[in-house]
């Protein structure tokens, strides 16, 4: 067996409830008493914890849901800028999400609604087009 060329590639065979586990127990790096970073350790923690929820059983079928999909990038994108106005540069959390999330991406997508999730790909699609994909 070849060893992984990549962070990103050995992230993208490990187990999701391992993963799951990494995301509970993994420091966020924000302190302070203020409330800015009181607020961030809020917004991380509920992050945490539904992000945790949904993917620990997630073993087997290789699919994500649209919605979860398109909630996770941004998120993602609004938690970069609570960290960038805090001035954290390097945050272990935020690299474990966005690793998180280039797993995501290797899912295949399930939609629920197909004909109400248009709208979205379509915006979706010029925001990626356009540049301005932060991820």
């Amino acid at each position: 067996m070849n060893p992984p060329i990549s962070i990103s590639d050995s992230f993208a065979n490990t187990e999701w409830d391992a993963l799951a586990h990494t995301l509970r127990t993994i420091k966020t790096g924000v302190n302070g008493n203020d409330a800015a970073s009181k607020r961030l350790r809020a917004e991380l923690g509920f992050v945490r914890m539904l992000m945790c929820e949904e993917i620990k059983e997630w073993n087997g079928n290789n699919t994500i849901e649209l919605s979860f999909f398109m909630a996770s990038f941004k998120t993602i994108q609004k938690l970069e800028k609570g960290f960038d106005e805090k001035g954290i540069k390097s945050s272990e959390f935020l690299t474990f999400l966005k690793l998180l999330f280039y797993k995501f991406e290797k899912q295949k997508l399930k939609v629920k609604k197909p004909i109400a999730t248009l709208a979205e790909f379509r915006r979706m699609k010029g925001v990626v087009e356009n540049g301005h994909n932060t991820l």
